[in-house]
């Protein structure tokens, strides 16, 4: 899994931008550089030496990215076995990422469900019966496209601004439910979680390893494979 997330790094991604020596702001398009206007749209393509600049610019940027995603896939491959043998707990926080292990209360009933969901938990809450739990958006129940996409929407939420692997541990994403409830694919994502359920220690992902532990492919959907459950 490392060498594919490496490999997905080391293209340059659409709308990308950075500034030019030229002192001018540029968004890359898929194959050409164009000027970001006053306005957030893009203007005139750049010229061809100022392209070249700027794609051996981001390349060499998303080389360096590709081998920090090697190490970092294996650190938090790592720690994620040592969360199921009883890594030390983590203090959830709204707006943070963790992953745990989990027994679904309705199991007997439910489709499918995934045993180790890797969640930004939005809120808390407190049941009829007493017991409490939280709500989180699960990254598993997206494909790894779809993730992409989905963690590129919502860093708009972050307190933090630029490149996520230059996040510090302070940064969190100021979302609710409402705030993101129209996105794209959050109807899958959305889902409760029970103390009372949680089978292992808490495992809280940095802020700078969010954009690679995504993609780690360790969800255990119980009645659906994966795929399935990405096609529905």
């Amino acid at each position: 899994m490392a060498v594919k997330v490496a490999k997905k790094l080391i293209q340059i991604a659409k709308g990308t931008e950075k500034v030019a020596s030229d002192g001018i702001k540029y968004r890359y398009l898929g194959k050409q550089w164009g000027k970001v206007t006053k306005s957030g749209r893009t203007g005139q393509m750049a010229r061809k030496a100022i392209d070249a600049e700027l794609t051996a610019s981001a390349q060499g940027a998303t080389m360096s990215k590709a081998k920090q995603a090697k190490k970092s896939v294996a650190w938090f491959k790592k720690k994620v076995g040592e969360s199921a043998k009883g890594f030390k707990p983590a203090v959830l926080a709204p707006g943070k990422m963790y992953t745990f292990g989990y027994d679904a209360k309705l199991k007997a009933i439910l489709p499918y469900w995934d045993k180790f969901p890797l969640i930004i938990v939005l809120d808390f809450f407190t049941g009829i019966d007493g017991k409490g739990g939280f709500l989180g958006l699960n990254f598993h129940y997206l494909s790894p496209i779809d993730r992409q996409k989905f963690f590129t929407k919502i860093l708009k939420f972050s307190n933090q601004k630029g490149d996520p692997m230059d996040f510090t541990d302070k940064a969190i994403f100021n979302i609710s439910w409402d705030a993101v409830k129209n996105i794209k694919h959050a109807d899958k994502m959305i889902h409760k979680y029970l103390y009372g359920h949680v089978r292992t220690s808490l495992l809280e992902a940095p802020p700078n390893e969010w954009e690679n532990v995504i993609f780690l492919p360790y969800q255990k959907f119980v009645g659906a494979s994966a795929k399935s459950v990405w096609g529905k």
